[in-house]
């Protein structure tokens, strides 16, 4: 008779977690635009060429070589004369955002 294969506790983690994880966000660049528009366009222009001295230019993609969690700690906290954003929005808007300003490089 053979043994009776069993399964181990870490392969029965992973598969409850799996399931309770539930499906994967992506984030909504339309979403992000509006955003941008209504919170951003006025300093960083509408195309993400800066309306003034010092503020980074997003269609030449300098600034896009940071990685997604940089880009969002810097929207909810604010850098230099850029004001801090923590509480304005919800944390899927700061992804909906950043996926946004990925599309304004050129």
């Amino acid at each position: 008779m053979k043994p009776r294969k069993t399964y181990t506790p870490r392969l029965i983690l992973f598969v409850a977690l799996a399931f309770a994880a539930g499906p994967a966000m992506s984030a909504d660049v339309l979403k992000g635009r509006v955003l941008y528009n209504q919170h951003c366009q006025n300093c960083h222009g509408a195309k993400g060429q800066p309306q003034m001295p010092g503020t980074p230019d997003f269609s030449r993609g300098e600034r896009m070589l940071q990685a997604d969690h940089e880009l969002i700690l810097t929207v909810r906290h604010g850098k230099g004369m850029m004001p801090a954003f923590e509480g304005r929005f919800e944390n899927e808007d700061y992804f909906d955002l950043v996926a946004y300003l990925r599309t304004l490089r050129r």
